[in-house]
């Protein structure tokens, strides 16, 4: 507790400890990692915590690159009631890690864990002795019940979207309805955030950024994405709501580069046209430069016009592969044709369109590989990247290789879009993983050599030459 008897939390994103692949005879050596992205959930965690007179604090572990056991250490000198952490698969053994650190240095503390990979396997990561409760799906609401209930207004049993032990016994509330009202969440406490550690360059403009959301889910079934179930509903907030928080980033923050993280802000046309005159009106356009991702399918060269009007900076393109074929059967539901003529227009409207092409799907032949590599090198991108299919649990992808048998492996370590080596699907068609290895190695030497200058492409073309004879 607070001096004053308030409830006292805190809510970290923990440092990812990332672990090379281990083979026989290979020591095994641990790398700490960290990107500097601003954890938005968490700062909506913490506007919601305060509004309900909750003491709350954020600790950017992953982007102040901070140790499990500094942060251990920083728990038990702060003493808090609750601590939550964000779990990814891709981090999963990291912050098991941490929480069980957190548990050792101070064991009266209540820890609670939420985020992508807390959904579907909630039932698992309960059996943690370290771990007291799990939030399913939106944690806003939850996590103010949950510290209510703990503080003695009303039960455990009561807090939907909640799994506990109690006893021997799992306890599962229902779920909770998603947030219709996304207006009626406060913005997020960028006050508590290490703001100056954010930093990035759209355009012209590099300086400190942030992340907005708009909305919240995608109308999209693509089967290897985890929104359809996680958030399967498309919730988007008023245009003014927007406006005021990106006037907040400007004006108070002084905040000149924005990054949307909604699924899909070119869902409605109608309301992003209203979003980007907005800016305009109000002179946001002036102070912000921003970025967002997107589908080729649902912009036109008229929206892409307000988007620039709008001082739209960059679009990513979740272009993912170049045979139609594995377009159509992934559900992704684009054509290549529009792939390519998407990607032209917005050049052409002077935003920088940058490509994420994924390899390694399950039905994926060398030759479907071989078509989203002449894609890469087609479109000609600025910027791109390729990774590897993953299918993380809750994807509609990952149910089917599990029925397929085409999973090498549940350890949680290996699920990642850039695992080192081939990945944790097997490929029925190319069963030599140095063939798969080469083709994934090819594809994002493409990425690299389309992001750099003719001239050089020639240097790096001549070296390879030289190389080969």
């Amino acid at each position: 507790m607070s001096s004053d008897g308030r409830m006292k939390c805190l809510l970290v994103d923990p440092l990812r400890r990332a672990v090379n692949v281990v083979k026989d005879n290979v020591v095994r050596q641990a790398v700490e990692t960290g990107s500097r992205f601003p954890p938005i959930g968490l700062a909506y965690l913490a506007s919601s915590l305060r509004a309900h007179g909750v003491e709350v604090e954020i600790i950017d572990a992953k982007s102040m690159g901070m140790p499990h056991e500094e942060l251990a250490e920083l728990v038990a000198n702060a003493q808090p009631d609750l601590v939550g952490l964000t779990v990814f698969t891709s981090n999963l053994k990291s912050a098991l890690d941490a929480c069980e650190l957190i548990r050792t240095a101070y064991p009266p503390t209540k820890i609670v864990v939420g985020g992508a990979h807390v959904h579907p396997c909630h039932r698992e990561l309960i059996e943690k002795p370290f771990i007291d409760f799990c939030v399913r799906g939106e944690g806003e609401t939850t996590i103010v019940e949950l510290v209510g209930a703990l503080s003695g207004e009303g039960s455990l049993e009561q807090v939907k979207g909640l799994t506990f032990k109690a006893g021997d016994r799992v306890v599962v509330t229902p779920d909770r309805p998603f947030t219709q009202d996304l207006d009626a969440l406060p913005f997020p406490a960028r006050d508590l955030l290490p703001n100056h550690l954010y930093t990035a360059r759209l355009g012209n403009r590099p300086g400190r950024f942030t992340a907005v959301s708009a909305s919240r889910g995608c109308p999209f079934h693509c089967d290897y994405c985890s929104v359809p179930r996680f958030w399967s509903a498309l919730r988007r907030r008023s245009v003014h709501s927007v406006l005021d928080e990106l006037a907040e980033v400007a004006d108070v923050y002084e905040i000149g580069n924005v990054r949307f993280t909604d699924e899909l802000i070119t869902a409605s046309r109608k309301w992003l046209v209203s979003l980007c005159r907005g800016m305009i009106e109000r002179g946001l356009s002036e102070k912000i430069g921003w970025s967002c991702d997107s589908r080729v399918d649902t912009v036109s060269e008229g929206t892409l016009a307000e988007m620039k009007a709008a001082n739209c900076q960059v679009i990513f393109y979740g272009i993912e592969f170049g045979s139609q074929r594995i377009l159509d059967e992934c559900g992704k539901g684009t054509k290549v044709s529009q792939i390519k003529k998407t990607i032209q227009m917005t050049k052409d409207a002077g935003i920088v369109p940058t490509g994420n092409f994924m390899i390694g799907y399950p039905t994926e032949t060398r030759e479907d590989i071989e078509a989203t590599i002449h894609l890469i090198k087609a479109l000609d991108l600025e910027f791109s990247s390729a990774s590897v299919v993953t299918p993380f649990p809750g994807t509609a992808l990952y149910d089917k290789c599990k029925r397929n048998g085409w999973l090498r492996s549940d350890n949680w370590e290996e699920y990642s879009y850039f695992h080192p080596q081939h990945g944790v699907i097997a490929l029925p068609s190319i069963k030599d993983d140095l063939e798969f290895i080469s083709l994934y190695r090819k594809a994002h030497f493409m990425t690299v050599l389309s992001a750099i200058s003719d001239d050089l492409q020639q240097e790096v073309g001549q070296m390879l030459h030289t190389a080969q004879q």
